[in-house]
This record gives C-alpha cells, sequence and structure tokens, in this order.
C-alpha cells in the first residue's frame, strides 16, 4: 500500500514541489519522451463530469499537466518524494519518467466520514456509504470486460483489458469495515497501466495476462 508522507502541503506548494520533481527527473533521463497512445485514465471522464470541466488526465501524458489544485497529496516512492501523487479523488498517479504510467485508487462500500482518517475508526457511527462504490458495477465499461480470473490472497486477482490498451489489475478483497458493520461486503483496489511492467505485481501479472491471451 501507498505510504503518504505525513507532511501536509498546501495546493500551492505542492505544485510547486510536483514541479521541481519533475524537472529532476527529467534532467536524469536521456530522453523521456511520451508513447504514441495516450489513453485517457480510467475513472477521469467520470471525474471530469462531477467537476464540469470536461478535463481528463492521459497515460502517457506530461505529468506538469496535473492542475496544483487536483494535488492532494505528495506521495513517497522509495526514496522518492514527488513522483507519485495523490489527486484530490483519491486516485494515486505515478510518473517516474515524467509522465504518467500508472494509476491506483480503492473502492469500499464504507468509508470514514468527513475528517475521520480510517485508523481513527472505532464506530459504525463514523462511517458512510461510499457514493463512488456505484463505480463497481460499471467496471466493464470503464476498465475493460474481465478476462482472466485468479484466486489470490484472501480473495480474487482479475485483469481487465480495453481496447484502447489500458489494463487494469483488479484485487477484490472483503470489505475493510465489515466487522464493524456486521455486513459481508467486498473491497476493490485497481490498478491500471499501459504497459504491464508498471501494474507492479509481476508474479502475478504474467499468469493473469498469459490467460487473456496477451502473454
Amino acid at each position: 500500500m501507498l505510504k503518504v508522507i505525513t507532511s501536509v502541503f498546501s495546493q500551492r506548494s505542492a505544485g510547486v514541489v510536483l514541479a521541481l520533481a519533475v524537472a529532476a527527473t527529467a534532467a536524469m533521463t536521456p530522453a523521456a519522451n511520451a508513447a504514441d497512445k495516450t489513453p485517457v485514465v480510467p475513472f477521469e471522464r467520470y471525474f471530469a463530469d462531477l467537476r464540469g470541466d470536461g478535463k481528463t488526465l492521459r497515460f502517457n501524458a506530461f505529468s506538469g499537466e496535473i492542475p496544483g489544485k487536483r494535488i492532494k497529496q505528495l506521495l513517497r516512492s522509495g526514496q522518492v518524494i514527488g513522483d507519485r501523487i495523490l489527486l484530490a479523488e483519491d486516485v494515486a498517479v505515478y510518473f517516474p519518467d515524467g509522465y504518467i504510467v500508472q494509476s491506483q485508487t480503492h473502492f469500499g462500500k464504507y468509508i470514514p466520514k468527513a475528517g475521520l482518517k480510517p485508523g481513527a475508526v472505532s464506530d459504525r457511527d463514523h462511517l458512510m456509504e461510499n457514493p463512488r462504490y456505484a463505480l463497481v458495477e460499471r467496471f466493464d465499461t470503464i476498465l475493460g470486460r474481465e478476462c482472466a480470473r485468479t484466486e489470490y490472497a484472501n480473495g480474487f486477482a482479475s485483469l481487465r483489458m480495453k481496447p484502447d490498451g489500458v489494463m487494469s489489475l483488479v484485487l477484490e478483497t472483503a470489505g475493510y469495515f465489515d466487522a464493524l458493520v456486521d455486513e459481508h461486503t467486498k473491497a476493490y483496489s485497481v490498478t491500471s497501466a499501459v504497459q504491464p511492467v508498471f501494474i507492479g505485481n509481476q508474479g502475478l501479472v504474467p499468469e493473469l495476462m498469459a490467460q487473456c491471451g496477451r502473454g
């Protein structure tokens, strides 16, 4: 799971730090060129509709185009701070060479009420239903149809692919707060990328790709 640095940044300072991180990364990379294909990052059209601005982020697009107002937190990637960020919509995007290569988000049926962190939740009254959980029913449309599935850890792992080249690894587990709500729910972690190497789980992804006929 991604670790969020404990410092809290304002939108302006986050944008400045992000710009410096991108500049430093570009300086260390001989040729940081975006690929020809730049499909839209999953769920971006949904969030754009909510904001009403129609603006979406794309894979292989320059990370400097991410609006500062959308940056919620800087995330740590190994020893590097600033090549992974958490957007206001709680989607993390990763751009090790200055270009967006991965997105990751989570869906649980219940989430902490405003102002509460997950670690502070100790009672059913601390929770509310997650309005974005309805997107789970739209995975086929947003992420593509499931083409491979296997048991994994204490749940299941599946792979979904879209014609535009985006593939998504979906990890399905028991709900995060099932014990508190006395209900059996499902939680989903979605990691998406255009290149399999950026999905992250290299022990699992090749097997699923082979099932999908792409291995």
